[in-house]
């Protein structure tokens, strides 16, 4: 039988660090929208950003694996799929923020712009932002849908589904060219959303150690 208590610790540990990322994040951009800032973010709010999401981006693979683990193994088939498009959605959010604090960085600051608007870490046209709306409009909403199924009872697996679908909303709007379709879903798919439904697996895993995931 599986070490349950580790399970439940880097499930603890990862999923509190995954939220906390989240509020942080949600935080940065209310103030920005109270001091009528622009978008996409200037300093020292980009850099804040980029490390936010990368960080997210790392976190959210320990915590998928804890999921994973926790889950009946009559369930893990979906788990193990969802586990693999987080995997595709982190790679995606890594590569897009590590390359804005660093080549995009570096290259503005030695006025070496040529060709940089296709690895802005924002906006289009931008090869790096296209990137990781992929991961989090095409492999994230897929990671929560798979994932539903395997956490239905409870509410767990409807938070999960409404995420997903919500996510796909991001897909579609890059699909669309609408910056302003992207920027209504984004709060609920990627930052209340996932949040909400991380807090109820952590509950279950809590309350419920030794048979965390029970469908």
């Amino acid at each position: 039988m599986r070490d349950r208590a580790a399970v439940v610790s880097v499930g603890t540990w990862a999923g509190g660090g995954f939220v906390a990322l989240l509020v942080v994040y949600m935080a940065a951009l209310a103030v920005m929208t109270v001091r009528g800032l622009p978008f996409p973010p200037e300093e020292p709010f980009a850099t804040t950003f980029h490390v936010i999401m990368m960080l997210a981006g790392l976190i959210m693979v320990p915590l998928w694996c804890a999921i994973h683990l926790a889950a009946p193994a009559g369930k893990q088939v979906y788990t193990l799929v969802s586990l693999t498009f987080v995997v595709l959605c982190a790679v995606c959010t890594c590569a897009n923020r590590f390359v804005a604090l660093t080549m995009v960085r570096q290259s503005a600051g030695r006025d070496a712009a040529a060709g940089l608007e296709w690895f802005q870490p924002y906006g289009l046209p931008s090869l790096t932002f296209t990137l990781e709306m992929l991961g989090w409009g095409v492999f994230f909403s897929l990671a929560c849908l798979f994932l539903a199924p395997a956490f239905w009872a409870g509410g767990i697996g409807v938070a999960f589904g409404v995420t997903g679908v919500l996510s796909l909303g991001g897909a579609l709007g890059l699909f669309l060219d609408s910056t302003a379709l992207m920027g209504a879903v984004a709060p609920l798919a990627w930052g209340i959303g996932p949040a909400v439904a991380v807090l109820m697996v952590l509950a279950r895993l809590r309350v419920r150690p030794r048979d965390a995931a029970a469908a």
